[in-house]
């Protein structure tokens, strides 16, 4: 028994380390800050449990003890279960570092049920070495058990349990593993353990109702994937006179995507609207590549005709989106139909941009779209030049990056451009919301032509907003161009450096 306790107890630690990130996430973000500070504190109390466990089997040796340290273990992930919204919300509010509040937010939520994990390997040794002359094969083979236990937990936790299941239940469920395993440990006390399973049980039972009940009353969606933790709420939009919008949001305190429910198919975030540039520039494109997907809200403001594309019926549009539960999300809450002229593929943007051979008219990139992770692998030199051979001739990229241009806060956008400007002959960049004060954080357009465009600047700036008099909307979107000499001091972006966490640190002090 010992053995398969030490096995299952390797295997359920790292399940509980797997889904911390999802648990993490709606209050710290997924970057990898809060990945090094989930694993460096799970490490941090493993090692104290295991201090405090190998002191406590010297003193007092008894298969009960063992069996305390395991219901420890499975009352700490309840406690995670039931506090860890309280806790999030609590760091998200009172600490304004990101490095500061991931620790916190993960010593707050895993450090109880860490310790006690940390300390059942040493407990579970000393029980087992009957003889100094087998020691080393006894702590080699529990080792060993534990290891491999760990490594199963590791792809169940993260290929399996976080696919089918909310954290929640997930965290639930491995305190009644823990639970369990401490009953068939020690029959002694057993009462008061049995109790405890029972009411981890209980607990379970009551999340999943729970969950169903918020979902039918209208309340906040969680849809949970192994890229993302998706939050799907509704609200209204008094600046427009009191539309009723629905949002869906991956990071704590921004939405990603959003749609007017009177409208689907009609573009509700500003930034958005500036992707309007590609058909203004590129009337006569049939072939759309859009890299990230979110609510899909450009590709159906496409196909609903919205754009001013000349035959948008003839259309054909590529979506690239890695995390097939944001297709799922947007078919069932932000009003995506199947369409003939509509293909999906769930791949990470650089890898299809790797692999694939086609051009497109009009390549969409919006995967900067996160307050906390920045997918860096898509603004390095090498994925410019992966863009550029995806962009046909006569064709635009629109790129949507989170950043200011000038100054310290202007690393992320300067170091992308400097990217792009490498691979394509003209790139201009358009400031979203604030485009007399491009030294803020803002949403930025991008736009990058493989070719050099007829005329000076200064005529094309002309021509554009003579063809655009008719459309204020549009006119307003060219005015907002910068016209300036941009040369910066950061280097590109490469996928050997880019250190787009760093950069990025701006971000969260919007």
């Amino acid at each position: 028994m010992l053995e398969l306790t030490v096995f299952f107890s390797g295997a359920l630690v790292m399940v509980l380390e797997m889904v911390g990130a999802r648990v993490l996430a709606p209050y710290v973000g997924t970057s990898a800050i809060v990945w090094t500070s989930l694993i460096g504190v799970v490490l941090a109390c493993l090692a104290l449990g295991a201090w405090a466990g190998g002191r406590m089997a010297d003193r007092h040796l008894s298969r009960r003890g063992l069996a305390l340290a395991l219901a420890g273990a499975g009352l700490g992930c309840a406690l995670t279960a039931l506090c860890h919204s309280l806790v999030g919300q609590w760091v998200t509010e009172g600490i304004g570092n990101l490095y500061v509040a991931a620790v916190a937010a993960a010593v707050g939520i895993f450090a109880l049920p860490a310790f006690f994990f940390g300390a059942i390997s040493p407990y579970a040794i000393r029980l087992r070495i009957g003889s100094v002359d087998t020691a080393g094969a006894t702590v080699g083979r529990l080792y060993a058990l534990s290891t491999a236990g760990s490594i199963l937990g590791t792809f169940l936790g993260g290929f399996v349990l976080i696919s089918f299941f909310g954290s929640a239940s997930i965290l639930w469920g491995v305190s009644v593993c823990m639970m369990a395993l401490s009953l068939c440990n020690a029959a002694r006390g057993g009462k008061i353990r049995a109790a405890l399973l029972a009411l981890c049980l209980i607990g379970a039972v009551m999340n999943g109702m729970y969950g169903s009940w918020q979902e039918g009353r209208g309340g906040v969606r969680l849809v949970e994937s192994p890229y993302n933790s998706i939050r799907v709420y509704e609200g209204m939009d008094w600046g427009e006179g009191g539309r009723a919008v629905r949002l869906m949001a991956t990071d704590p305190g921004y939405s990603q995507s959003g749609m007017y429910l009177d409208d689907p198919a009609e573009l509700y975030f500003q930034y958005t609207r500036f992707y309007a540039l590609g058909p203004r520039f590129v009337p006569q494109a049939r072939s759309v590549l859009m890299l990230g997907g979110g609510g899909y809200s450009v590709p159906k403001w496409i196909l609903a005709g919205k754009s001013a594309l000349a035959a948008p019926d003839e259309v054909r549009m590529t979506v690239v989106e890695i995390d097939p539960a944001m297709t799922e999300t947007a078919r069932r809450w932000f009003g995506l139909k199947d369409d003939a002229r509509l293909t999906v593929e769930h791949e990470d943007a650089r890898a299809f941009l790797n692999r694939q051979q086609g051009q497109y008219d009009l390549v969409f990139v919006d995967v900067f779209n996160s307050h906390y992770a920045v997918p860096f692998q898509m603004g390095t030199v090498e994925a410019a030049r992966a863009l550029r051979r995806a962009v046909a001739p006569g064709g635009a990229l629109l790129m949507n990056v989170i950043s200011a241009v000038n100054g310290e806060d202007g690393r992320l956008f300067q170091g992308i451009y400097g990217a792009l400007s490498a691979a394509f002959e003209e790139v201009q960049v358009y400031c979203v919301s604030r485009p007399d004060r491009p030294d803020e954080v803002q949403n930025l357009m991008v736009v990058a032509f493989p070719e050099k465009r007829e005329g000076t600047a200064r005529e094309t700036a002309r021509a554009e907003e003579a063809g655009a008099n008719a459309d204020t909307g549009m006119a307003a979107m060219l005015a907002t161009r910068l016209t300036g000499p941009l040369v910066f001091d950061t280097p590109p972006l490469t996928d050997d450096f880019a250190p787009v966490e760093r950069y990025a640190l701006m971000l969260l002090r919007q």
